[in-house]
């Protein structure tokens, strides 16, 4: 292991967040927030001397002396699982500095959230509401940081090692960014994702929607978090083109980004086929409009407030309304935005379980979207098919296939790995965080095993919301210390997939 190596790519990564912070900086000047724009730049000061100084203490430690490239794949775990843990902790300080959170534990809560694209907050309302612009700004920046990967920017400016840290930033089943050049794939998805939001920003202003509001939320809507600079979410704007444009581009954002950067490199018709052929993307398209329509049936003939003026229910007895609402909250779910229009903790058990259970499932492979994405399951399945074809012929061969080519069998049981150890961390971390008593104000005795394991499912899969306590419109706030902790580390567990970060766990790990 090359430890100073490793040590010289913190410094660098942090740097660049240093370099990151001074945009929210700026956008406090604008407004003229100066305890925020002050907040800002000391967090961006302070980063840069922590990073100027790793960096500088490691310079040259890449390389050998003869000029080899002395970084590999298990630096580059490191790396990437360090950096972000390093990106949460000094991403947390804009908020110390500034004043806006006062608790180390809060602000490294939120940071973590948003660097994961979690979307899960600690914040209320009323603070959300009244949050410095520059502050607001940075905390759906670290959005946008995040979704697009950190250490994935990294790897565009400076490419040494490259292909251990791409492969260790972009994990999942993606075999068509190995087809070229690790540098020009980088740098093929982070074109994509500017794109994508610059287009965005533009059809939110012209819907009327503020030049900051529509930053805010396109940051949110392409790195799949969900954050937003009012209380209420995107029902604050209470238009349906809003909605219709905000799912859109979710559920753009939770297609593998491989199909934009095939359609820059090779044209509208090789993406289109390359899409249309697609197991995972078919699934997906299918999990989105059937779960939409079966959910938006429910609400309907459930009929929620049935235009009852006093209560706080949507009326479901428009089927437009339970069209609108459930697709909204499927794709957002679905792709692990969390973005709201509708409380749907407040909707039929039906409802909310197969939201939860789409929650589990996620959107595709080499998207921004969290869960255990929809390619897993899909092998999953093939492998139970498989294993029944061997059972009953066991002399004949049968191969685990995927959009027409074979999936080796050290994939599928890496698959399955993966998913079993997700089942376990599920299971340990409800029960943990279920020890821990948590009551929050006015929440019955029997709503707490439920708040347990969906604000496990809500971090470890990067959801944001939840249901009972942690639903759609409450907030992670009133848990004790330690569990904000261990759901802090879940983010970041799910963000990186398990393995980026487990590793890190291992002493054999570390050995030279």
């Amino acid at each position: 292991m090359n430890f100073r190596a490793v040590v010289w790519l913190l410094g660098c990564v942090l740097l660049l967040m240093a370099g990151f912070m001074l945009v929210p900086a700026l956008v406090s000047a604008w407004y003229g927030e100066q305890q925020a724009f002050e907040g800002c730049l000391w967090a961006a000061v302070t980063t840069a001397l922590i990073g100027g100084l790793l960096a500088t203490i490691c310079r040259g430690a890449t390389t050998t002396s003869d000029g080899r490239i002395d970084f590999f794949r298990r630096e580059g775990l490191a790396a990437v699982g360090l950096s972000w843990l390093l990106a949460s902790v000094v991403g947390a300080l804009p908020f110390l500095f500034s004043g806006t959170l006062t608790s180390f534990v809060d602000a490294f809560f939120e940071s973590a959230s948003g660097f994961t694209t979690t979307g899960a907050t600690i914040m209320s309302g009323d603070i959300i509401d009244g949050m410095p612009k520059g502050i607001a700004f940075w905390r759906s920046f670290t959005h946008w940081l995040g979704g697009i990967g950190i250490v994935l920017v990294f790897v565009v400016l400076f490419p040494t090692g490259g292909r251990s840290l791409f492969r260790s930033e972009v994990p999942g089943i993606s075999r068509e960014a190995g087809q070229h050049r690790v540098r020009d794939a980088a740098l093929g998805l982070v074109r994509v994702y500017v794109g994508l939001t610059l287009v965005q920003v533009i059809l939110l202003w012209a819907l009327g929607l503020s030049v900051f509001e529509a930053w805010i939320h396109s940051f949110g809507t392409l790195a799949t978090g969900g954050f937003s600079s009012h209380s209420s979410s995107v029902l604050y704007f209470s238009s349906w083109l809003v909605e219709l444009t905000i799912i859109v581009f979710m559920f753009l954002a939770g297609i593998n980004f491989a199909v934009y950067d095939t359609f820059l490199r090779q044209g509208l018709r090789r993406a289109w086929r390359l899409a249309s052929s697609s197991n995972e993307i078919r699934a997906y398209s299918f999990l989105v409009v059937g779960s939409s329509l079966a959910i938006a049936l429910v609400l309907w003939l459930w009929g929620g407030s049935n235009g009852n003026v006093e209560s706080e229910l949507p009326d479901y007895s428009s089927f437009l309304q339970s069209i609108r609402d459930s697709f909204f909250a499927v794709v957002s779910v679905q792709t692990s935005t969390g973005y709201g229009t509708a409380n749907f903790d407040a909707w039929p058990d039906f409802c909310r379980m197969l939201l939860m259970l789409l929650a589990v499932v996620g959107a595709c492979a080499g998207s921004t979207g969290g869960g255990i994405k929809v390619v897993r399951f899909l092998i999953l399945w093939k492998a139970a098919m498989q294993g029944l074809q061997r059972f009953a012929r066991p002399r004949a061969i049968h191969t685990v296939r995927v959009d027409g080519s074979p999936v080796e069998d050290g994939t599928v049981g890496m698959i399955m790995g993966y998913c079993g150890l997700w089942f376990v961390v599920f299971i340990l971390g409800s029960l943990a965080i279920a020890s821990m008593n948590i009551h929050p104000p006015g929440e019955m005795s029997e709503h707490v095993l439920l708040t347990a394991m969906t604000s496990v499912l809500a971090t470890l899969n990067n959801i944001g919301p939840g249901l009972a306590a942690v639903g759609p419109y409450e907030n992670f706030g009133f848990m004790p210390e330690t569990a904000k902790y261990l759901l802090s580390f879940f983010m970041i567990l799910g963000r990186l997939e398990f393995y980026a970060l487990a590793v890190l766990l291992v002493p054999r790990f570390w050995r030279t």
